[in-house]
């Protein structure tokens, strides 16, 4: 039996580079798709932790008050 690499070991970079090349190729070469750029580091993953706070909730109902308004939204015309 051939010995094959391992997964982390091979690299997809041939094949990626034949089908840029070929005349007939559906490879995108948009800049977005460049594999060259820089990677990204931990400053790229930070976010501003914390929730989202609503600034005008509505005022609170009563269990009554919502319950009458659901068996209206629920009628049956």
């Amino acid at each position: 039996m051939p010995v094959q690499r391992k997964e982390e070991e091979t690299h997809g970079n041939l094949t990626d580079q034949v089908a840029k090349e070929s005349e007939s190729s559906t490879a995108s070469n948009h800049p977005l798709h460049d594999t060259d750029k820089e990677k990204a580091s931990i400053e790229h993953h930070q976010a501003n932790p914390g929730p989202a706070i609503v600034q005008n909730m509505p005022a609170a109902e009563s269990k009554e008050e919502l319950k009458k308004r659901s068996h209206e939204l629920n009628k049956q015309s």
